[in-house]
């Protein structure tokens, strides 16, 4: 009997590793594009304004967003009607051919006009794939965990994302280190695209060595009387959980591209830190909400997800503005201590949202529900929300603008933390 639990346990965290690899590389391919923001916009959209070029390369950044929901429909049918494990593999397939690509496609300079086209075209793909990732992979860890430990299993795979954000922060601060300025602009800057390739091997590891989950297996027999789409069901079923889940999820896909991604060029930009101490900055701060993140997500399974839920809210509300107003004096222990602070309350974000969403939805739905939602949340306010923080600065000329959408988030967050009530817990 102790060998049989022991293999039992020891098969769930395979599973639930395999999900967080699969996270890690999905989001190592798509972040990595934030990191090279300024020289995509010099190679790809070269304008005499510095500011223009860097807007442009964010709303390239904003199109692949527009493919998630697209992406979290299509893998959504697949991990609902054929196995949460198929739809798993197939987007990390997908991520890593497109990304694999972005490094080697030609810039204006090489062939003009086409070379936006392509770049706006690959990063589409890149949308899709991770459209069938971001939330189908919480649903994959969660549904082989144990009941008692889902929060600190959802942790993990939360971990594999934000790893993956801190491999491109890493690699890109590796290349701005041992590469001059010239070497990065015209060919450094592909090789970490071109790393992206790796992911292949999560996809067929999923695939070959992984197991399907028993919530999935649960329902099989049921599956094949199912005639409605999943998209259609929880439209029609679930609008108010939708919305719930929707106004938690900003907290994650707002504060980190806005805390993190967009932080590298805000400090850059608007301050007198260099490239190299903000991506440092941002590389170490990753590296702590990573160690936290499994901590906050024990924490849920024991004391409840909404206390965890809140502790993030608060913090948001009340910490934003001074924190950007201490940003925006660009001193460096300063500046990292304080985003140092939000690596923490993002840790208690991802700490606690897998959980939280996954739970929100039923069974035959989940995949699909928990996909869509993060991924639509994704599309609206987290791919726009570097453009949208630079824009606020440049029509508001105060430097502290983004951290009033900030504060905006965490109202609505309050909101939806007060009325969710989860399917499976608590």
């Amino acid at each position: 009997m102790l060998v049989a639990i022991d293999k039992t346990t020891q098969s769930r965290y395979k599973n639930i590793i395999a999900g967080s690899l699969a996270s890690m590389f999905e989001w190592y391919d798509y972040a990595v594009y934030g990191y090279f923001a300024v020289i995509i916009g010099k190679n790809f959209f070269p304008h005499a304004d510095k500011i223009m070029e860097i807007m442009s390369a964010f709303a390239v950044f904003a199109t692949g967003f527009i493919m998630r929901p697209l992406g979290s429909t299509l893998f959504g049918y697949i991990g609902d009607r054929v196995g949460r494990r198929k739809a798993l593999s197939l987007s990390v397939f997908m991520m890593a051919i497109a990304t694999c690509l972005l490094g080697i496609i030609p810039t204006y300079q090489q062939v003009g006009i086409f070379a936006p086209i392509l770049l706006v075209t690959i990063r589409l793909f890149q949308g899709l794939a991770v459209g069938g990732n971001y939330g189908g992979s919480f649903v994959f860890a969660i549904e082989h965990a144990h009941p008692n430990k889902r929060g600190f299993a959802g942790s993990l795979v939360a971990v594999g994302v934000i790893v993956g954000f801190l491999m491109g922060s890493a690699i890109a601060g590796l290349f701005s280190n041992v590469l001059n300025e010239n070497d990065l602009q015209e060919w450094g800057w592909r090789i970490p695209f071109l790393l992206g390739l790796i992911a292949l091997f999560a996809g067929v590891y999923i695939q070959k060595h992984t197991e399907e989950t028993p919530y999935f297996q649960s329902m099989k027999a049921t599956i094949q009387e199912k005639t409605q789409l999943p998209i259609t069901t929880i439209f029609k079923e679930q609008k108010q959980k939708i919305a719930q889940a929707v106004g938690f999820i900003l907290f994650d896909v707002v504060g980190i591209y806005v805390l993190f991604s967009f932080m590298t060029t805000y400090f850059t930009t608007y301050t007198n830190i260099s490239a190299q101490t903000a991506l440092q900055m941002n590389t170490i701060n990753l590296l702590c909400m990573v160690l936290c993140i499994p901590l906050f997500g024990i924490a849920a399974d024991k004391f409840g997800y909404k206390k965890i839920m809140y502790f993030a809210a608060g913090a948001f509300l009340i910490a934003s503005y001074p924190a950007f107003v201490m940003f925006s004096q660009g001193q460096v222990l300063q500046c990292w201590l304080i985003q140092l602070f939000f690596a923490i309350v993002m840790a208690a974000v991802y700490g606690v949202l897998p959980v939280a969403i996954v739970e929100l939805f039923p069974v035959d739905v989940r995949y699909s529900a928990s996909s869509f939602v993060c991924n639509v949340s994704a599309a609206i306010f987290g791919g726009t929300a570097p453009w949208f923080s630079t824009w606020l600065i440049y029509k508001t000329k105060l430097l502290t603008a983004p951290a009033f959408y900030l504060m905006l988030v965490s109202i609505f967050g309050f909101i939806a933390i007060r009325s969710m009530q989860f399917v499976d817990k608590k």
